[in-house]
């Protein structure tokens, strides 16, 4: 009995099988074919791409292995171009970037279909059926690809822009292109990688800009800027020697540009390397001597290198560019606090003693020299207590300044930030 309910269950399984073995059709080469000629007869283009969009497909690879399929493709998407090119001259409710994915596809198609149409036979010969036609298909459309990256960079679509821009770049010298009897070197080639460029660093996509960058370059009109873009795009992509590489060459292109020397300054400090920021520095100086953060930089690194004399006469130099400059007063400052507590640490002597007392007036002159230093960055920076609170707290003391000492302890210090250069120009 349990023999028998096995075996009616093995049945009742199996009668499924043939549903859903017929679920699946037959690919038919020569009906599919037809079909879709027969509605391109009757100019049913929209029908005809259902047809083949329904066969090419990922799971049908010997329809999408067939070049005549490609052809077919092509000649339907000609015709879906052809109708919607009629609508725009009519002006009967156009739809431009349907147009255009049309022209899009035309191309694609047109080099796989050639690609296919080429693979050996049996025998090993090579007997292109299509390629007169795909010459003359990619000639017509040649001036779309280009018309449609400007229409969507009009329209801040620079993904779309991007496309089209590439897609004529990279067939610019194929030989599908090149074989058109009206073909002729393109004059627009610089200006067409610059928007190449300016497409793809818009969508962020860096890779791409890198691409183009060299070709656009050529182009001396924007030089300064794609060196600005070239830079940016190289930090984005980790790629920190290239991005130094573009900041050197913006900054030979043009010496008046901050991107360029301050990005360049940052990229020695942050390695240590202070020299080598001095030495920018004091070539931009040559450019612009009355540059106030040039001096404030040049400081700062002096500072870093232990030349405190020359930071000194740099920071000075700023404060006579611009008198209101609280930094600098703030940086002198320090420094002379610095000193005031070097001197009394040499000459730590007994109170009362001779030593004593040429040290503690040596130190108080170096407080109160700190003292006006410090009090200049205040009055140029009332609400940032972080540039002179501190100091003028010690200096005040060591002064036995007891009132000005009274007024500050009631006031609670801004935690003073780090400077970089960028930040430094404030």
């Amino acid at each position: 009995m349990k023999s028998f309910r096995f075996y009616i269950l093995i049945w009742l399984l199996l009668s499924l099988l043939p549903q859903t073995v017929g679920a699946q059709e037959t690919f038919n080469r020569k009906k599919s074919i037809k079909e879709v000629k027969a509605q391109l007869k009757a100019e049913r283009y929209q029908q005809a791409e259902d047809l083949l969009g329904k066969v090419m497909t990922d799971k049908n690879m010997e329809a999408m292995n067939d070049a005549e399929f490609h052809y077919l493709r092509l000649q339907t998407l000609q015709g879906l171009a052809a109708a919607e090119n009629r609508n725009m001259f009519l002006n009967t409710r156009p739809d431009t970037a349907k147009y255009f994915t049309y022209i899009y596809r035309i191309y694609e198609f047109s080099f796989s279909c050639d690609s296919l149409d080429r693979l050996p036979d049996e025998k090993g010969r090579v007997r292109p059926s299509y390629t007169s036609h795909i010459v003359n298909l990619l000639s017509a459309y040649r001036n779309n690809i280009k018309s449609a990256g400007k229409y969507y960079y009009k329209k801040n679509k620079f993904d779309d822009a991007y496309r089209f821009f590439d897609l004529y770049l990279t067939t610019l010298h194929h030989p599908l292109i090149t074989a058109a009897k009206d073909y002729k070197v393109d004059e627009d080639t610089l200006s067409l990688a610059n928007l190449a460029v300016f497409s793809a660093y818009n969508a962020s996509k860096f890779k791409n800009v890198i691409k183009y960058l060299p070709v656009a370059m050529k182009d001396s009109t924007d030089y300064a800027l794609l060196c600005q873009i070239g830079s940016k795009s190289c930090m984005e992509l980790v790629d920190t020697l290239g991005a130094v590489g573009y900041l050197h060459e913006g900054w030979k292109a043009d010496a008046t540009q901050e991107f360029f020397y301050i990005n360049l300054i940052d990229y020695h400090v942050e390695r240590h390397e202070y020299v080598d920021a001095i030495n920018i520095i004091d070539k931009q100086l040559g450019v612009e001597p009355q540059k106030r953060l040039l001096w404030f930089l040049k400081g700062k690194c002096e500072q870093c290198i232990d030349s405190v004399d020359l930071a000194v006469e740099s920071y000075k130099k700023a404060v006579e560019i611009q008198p209101d400059d609280a930094l600098s007063y703030s940086s002198l400052g320090g420094i002379f606090i610095d000193k005031a507590r070097k001197v009394y640490d040499i000459n730590n002597n007994k109170p009362g003693t001779q030593a004593y007392t040429k040290a503690k007036n040596a130190q108080n002159e170096i407080y109160r020299q700190a003292k006006e230093f410090l009090e200049n960055a205040r009055k140029c920076a009332p609400h940032d207590p972080s540039l002179w609170h501190e100091g003028l707290m010690e200096a005040y003391y060591k002064l036995n300044l007891g009132k000005e000492l009274q007024e500050l302890e009631k006031m609670t210090p801004i935690a003073a930030g780090v400077q970089s250069a960028e930040g430094a120009k404030k």
